[in-house]
């Protein structure tokens, strides 16, 4: 059995809307953490970091079998 062409218009917008809620999710998490402890904004910025390796790491996965 070969493998799908290409993902759809829907896979990629599904795809897209993953990454970005979970890159704001990171974001907003490190500001709330940063906020409550006095931390600043270096946390802010490890939730991005977070934020952008989970999102990095869920496109992986949903694109793996087009690979």
């Amino acid at each position: 059995m070969t493998p799908p062409l290409g993902p759809g218009l829907g896979e990629l917008i599904g795809l897209g809307l993953t990454a970005g809620l979970l890159v704001a999710l990171g974001v907003g998490g490190g500001y709330w953490i940063g906020q409550a402890t006095g931390a600043g904004v270096s946390v802010t910025f490890a939730g991005l970091g977070i934020g952008v390796a989970i999102a990095l790491m869920a496109m992986y996965l949903r694109i793996r079998r087009y690979l």
